[in-house]
């Protein structure tokens, strides 16, 4: 070390400059050299499916490929399948696709690629058509991830709407949109009935549209309103559907 202080004194500024050119550069040479023979293994990050649980065929059908943030879904029998890695058969634009988001009992047994088709409807399923579905749900079981059921959706009426408006302890918080039943329970800060808007239990379309919190306007009727404030309730529903599941729908007393 001492010896090399000594030489290092000794040299000139234009002969210490050349030197730590020289330097950088072997050092350069070295990495690329390094990098070359030696590269760095990739990292692979294996997609982890994740769970659902209870989903309706309304929600299921947000997962249907179009969304690139979203994973790719489809049921069997009611079993929900992660088929994210299959993008290629079931994403947009693969010779699947058809079948993202939908229940596809009905298609597989009878083979089929037709929407209409698209449904858990098996009441005149062959002997030999029961065979070729239990054979896809074994190869999807071997392959893919369960991540949920599909479950009847709500139908409620507006009066059985207000019950579930956070009040009660261990009760879902629910709200609807034009009729659209969404479960909003993480937001319950927000939508429960110490929050900001207190909607919860209640049709709030006519609130949202004109962002109001007012008794009057907790309701689905939308007359009157403007074309911003419509176009403002389509950004609503737009934050809903991607962030919170839809459960059921509205129905009227008559359709109890």
């Amino acid at each position: 070390m001492d010896a090399l202080i000594y030489s290092l004194k000794g040299m000139t500024v234009k002969e210490f400059i050349v030197l730590a050119f020289i330097t950088a550069m072997s050092i350069m040479i070295l990495q690329t050299l390094r990098s070359i023979l030696f590269p760095p293994k990739p990292i692979i990050l294996k997609y982890q499916p994740q769970m659902l649980g209870d989903i309706t065929l309304d929600e299921l059908a947000k997962y249907s490929g179009l969304d690139p943030f979203r994973p790719i879904l489809f049921a069997v029998r009611s079993h929900v399948y992660d088929v994210t890695e299959g993008r290629d058969f079931y994403g947009h634009g693969g010779g699947y696709h058809i079948f993202a988001g939908k229940e596809i009992s009905r298609a597989l047994g009878i083979m089929s690629i037709s929407e209409k088709e698209c449904n858990d409807n098996l009441a005149d399923f062959t002997p030999r058509q029961h065979e070729i579905l239990a054979d896809w749900e074994k190869k999807f079981d071997e392959k893919y991830t369960i991540v949920g059921r599909i479950v009847a959706p709500l139908q409620l009426t507006i009066d059985q709407l207000a019950q579930y408006n956070g009040c009660k302890e261990g009760q879902p918080i629910l709200l609807s949109v034009k009729g659209r039943i969404y479960d909003v329970t993480p937001g319950k800060d927000f939508y429960g009935p110490d929050g900001a808007y207190p909607f919860g239990g209640r049709e709030c379309a006519r609130a949202l549209a004109k962002f109001s919190t007012e008794e009057a306007d907790l309701t689905g009727n939308l007359e009157g309103c403007t074309f911003s404030e419509l176009d403002g309730l389509r950004d609503w529903i737009g934050r809903f559907e991607s962030k919170y599941k839809v459960v059921g729908r509205i129905i009227t007393n008559n359709e109890k």
